[in-house]
């Protein structure tokens, strides 16, 4: 089932940046769509004045996906840095999310883009990958409840500065 489909020009609009700026960091984030048809998680990371992360998050109206698998995503596989998924329940508190690292993907090829050739590779991770964490640390917290799933977000972090790019196609789940 396709939940974001970022060939549509007004895909990125419910997402916002949520970076280190809330603790004092000067890292930045933004979701944008190209005219090309794919969306592009972008921005800075930086480790001053004890920053290290960039996140972009959408939340919606409680959605059931208890009858799927996991989540997937459609990105170009030209991936240079390592990158989260974050989900939350409706029951998750502020400061927590339930991460999954995204696995490098294979070299399946979906298609093309004018420009530079983009190799968009289908990666999915299971729903028990996600573990509970509060502000970057592992906690002890009931499974999320994939019933009353109601945010989504992306996230770069582990000290990983410098500019950042993760095209994406399309999210979804199987």
């Amino acid at each position: 089932m396709i939940f974001f489909d970022f060939s549509l020009l007004d895909a990125a609009k419910p997402w916002y940046g949520i970076n280190d700026t809330v603790m004092g960091g000067l890292s930045r984030s933004k979701m944008t769509v190209s005219p090309l048809g794919y969306g592009e998680f972008s921005g800075h990371v930086s480790l001053a004045n004890g920053g290290g992360f960039a996140s972009v998050r959408c939340e919606f109206s409680p959605i059931d996906v208890s009858e799927f698998t996991g989540i997937y995503l459609e990105l170009d596989g030209d991936r240079t840095k390592d990158y989260k998924v974050n989900l939350k329940d409706v029951d998750t508190p502020q400061s927590t999310v339930y991460q999954a690292p995204m696995p490098t993907p294979t070299h399946q090829t979906f298609g093309v883009s004018s420009a530079r050739v983009l190799n968009w590779q289908r990666i999915e991770i299971p729903f028990s990958d996600f573990k509970p964490q509060c502000r970057g640390k592992p906690i002890s917290r009931p499974n999320i409840v994939l019933s009353q799933l109601c945010s989504l977000g992306l996230v770069i972090g582990a000290q990983q500065s410098g500019d950042f790019s993760l095209k994406i196609r399309e999210i979804g789940y199987y």
